[in-house]
């Protein structure tokens, strides 16, 4: 009998191993980078307004769509399934993303203001 073309799936303690150190590490990054951009958040004029939201909207966009690419080819390598876990990493960027920020602005509202941007409360 012939065997199937296509790759063997990895075994499940693996892939969920993986999967929990890919989003682990994009979360990281994404603390990181947006806790370098803090200076940029402290807006002064309109022009200061209009570079930060272009730099937070490439950074978010461009995360997401890095993170997307990863979890294609990390699915394909894993079972094959490589629509599904770019999906749900970026599903879980984008969660996180909005965590992060909910939290740094409940945070700055209580006194512990610039750990990843600057908020006026």
């Amino acid at each position: 009998m012939e065997r199937e073309r296509g790759t063997q799936p990895k075994h499940a303690g693996l892939q969920v191993a993986i999967s929990i150190l890919v989003c682990a590490l994009f979360i990281g990054a994404y603390v990181a980078a947006m806790h370098a951009l803090v200076d940029i958040s402290v807006v002064d004029s309109e022009a200061d307004r209009n570079q930060r939201d272009a730099i937070y909207a490439y950074l978010h966009l461009g995360l997401l769509v890095l993170v997307a690419i990863v979890g294609f080819v990390v699915g394909k390598w894993l079972n094959g399934l490589g629509l599904a876990y770019g999906l749900l990493f970026v599903i879980v960027l984008a969660v996180a993303m909005l965590g992060v920020q909910g939290t740094s602005y409940e945070l700055a509202c209580r006194g512990h203001n610039d750990l990843v941007r600057h908020w006026q409360c």
